[in-house]
């Protein structure tokens, strides 16, 4: 299959689906974490009943607290981790694919922003500059990385 640049777009549309997964994953499991109960034992003490005015004892009872809500949210957690996993191995098929793509484009400036930036996984336009080398900043990395992705 030959790259081209809406296999790109797509591979960057992936990249940024798996970050946002990621944050959602990390705020679901930050409410479970405030959701976790610290005593997961109830206990209750009832008497076993009457005969006539005189009670026949009393017992203790012990059981476990309604977790209901606590466990859809576990749940939901388990299907966002399997949904990231398979976004993670679209990801790593799309690499190679726009890795292609990349190494397919003729000016070596766009080639390697788009490297540092896509493949490489720096997301800011300040590490993408510091990476590129002296001369270049945030504002025309950035820059450059639009118009490329305008540019039919």
């Amino acid at each position: 299959m030959v790259a081209d640049k809406n296999t790109f777009r797509q591979f960057v549309s992936i990249c940024k689906e798996i970050d946002d997964e990621e944050t959602r994953v990390r705020k679901l499991q930050d409410q479970i974490d405030t959701m976790r109960p610290l005593e997961r034992e109830v206990t209750d003490i009832v008497t076993r009943g009457k005969r006539g005015k005189k009670p026949l004892g009393i017992c203790k009872i012990r059981g476990s607290e309604d977790h209901q809500e606590l466990n859809k949210k576990r749940a939901e957690l388990r299907e966002r981790k399997a949904r990231k996993e398979l976004s993670i191995a679209q990801r790593e098929k799309g690499i190679i694919e726009a890795e292609e793509f990349i190494y397919s484009l003729e000016e070596s400036e766009t080639r390697r922003i788009l490297l540092f930036y896509c493949i490489d996984g720096i997301r800011t336009w300040k590490g993408v500059a510091e990476a590129m080398g002296e001369g270049y900043t945030a504002d025309m990395c950035k820059q450059a990385f639009s118009r490329f992705m305008r540019a039919n």
